[in-house]
């Protein structure tokens, strides 16, 4: 019990952060092209990750060959797949369905987290069952029309399932702040090699120069900070009720684009919201898988 609430303290306060993370995507890429700045936070996030690895002497821990596939397969589906079709998406959508479109990740956990060991309860069932309905009210908003950001948006976080599926394995030979510096610096390589063959518009100096305030927060404090405290509690939290927990950045996006950037959700997206709420309040009373019962674990 002590446990799952550190953990849970750790992914509220991971959400905290990551609630502002697809805002400024979706204002940023709105100039800069949305690969080469996924790209450009990716390797600045891995800098700051490899000084925290080697401050506190993990970096050695990579030199593990045992964690070499799960960091590959984690670099996959959480950061070069999920990124490439979020930060594109973002910059074709509103600042609202950025960030509650990414609630409908809840949906794949409960598809993929059984085949982890993670059994399907009532709760989760209904948990996502809301968490679809207001995705759909959501991308509905009153119009039949499908907005291909939206669908980016919701493809994006197919893969992350599989993804923490190969962090807990990763988790079990290496500490979370090497595998952090291993998945930035590969993603964010990856990335930038990415957008210099695919997009072609460079931002000149100026651009950058222009919002390197926005780049360093970014990386420092939503990728590196809100990063540390998602592994941390993690790692002490079954996947699906990790990840349910941390769709509580939703509240925390609603309230930086309601008061600055007037971005009122309609009545259709409000609606949606409160679904989602009754989702994530369902997933979230259910308590932790233990580790020793699940495929990941063992």
């Amino acid at each position: 019990d002590k446990q799952e609430t550190f953990g849970t303290l750790f992914v509220l306060a991971s959400a905290a952060t990551w609630g502002m993370f697809p805002i400024v995507v979706n204002q940023t890429t709105r100039i800069i092209p949305p690969v080469y700045f996924s790209a450009l936070t990716s390797l600045l996030a891995a800098l700051g990750f490899f000084f925290y690895a080697l401050l506190r002497g993990k970096l050695p821990q990579l030199k593990n060959k045992q964690s070499y596939i799960p960091i590959l397969f984690v670099t996959l589906y959480i950061i070069v797949i999920p990124y490439i079709l979020f930060f594109v998406g973002a910059s074709q959508t509103s600042g609202v369905n950025s960030s509650l479109l990414n609630l409908f990740q809840l949906v794949y956990y409960l598809l993929f987290t059984p085949l982890m060991g993670e059994k399907t309860t009532p709760e989760k069932i209904l948990g996502a069952l809301g968490v679809m309905i207001g995705a759909g009210l959501i991308v509905y908003n009153g119009k039949l029309t499908i907005n291909p950001g939206d669908i980016l948006i919701l493809l994006s976080t197919v893969t992350y399932p599989a993804g923490d599926f190969y962090a807990k394995k990763a988790l079990q030979e290496i500490s979370a702040a090497a595998l952090l510096f291993a998945r930035y610096l590969l993603g964010g390589v990856f990335l930038l090699v990415f957008s210099l063959l695919t997009e072609s518009v460079r931002p000149d100096s100026s651009v950058i120069g222009s919002f390197w305030l926005v780049i360093l927060f970014t990386s420092l404090i939503i990728m590196f900070l809100g990063k540390i405290c998602w592994y941390e509690g993690f790692k002490r939290l079954d996947i699906t009720k990790s990840n349910t927990l941390a769709q509580t950045s939703v509240l925390f996006s609603l309230g930086v684009l309601i008061i600055f950037f007037n971005e009122t959700p309609t009545s259709y997206q409000w609606l949606g919201i409160v679904f989602l709420g009754i989702g994530v309040y369902l997933s979230m009373k259910r308590k932790s898988v233990d580790p020793a019962l699940t495929k990941y674990g063992k």
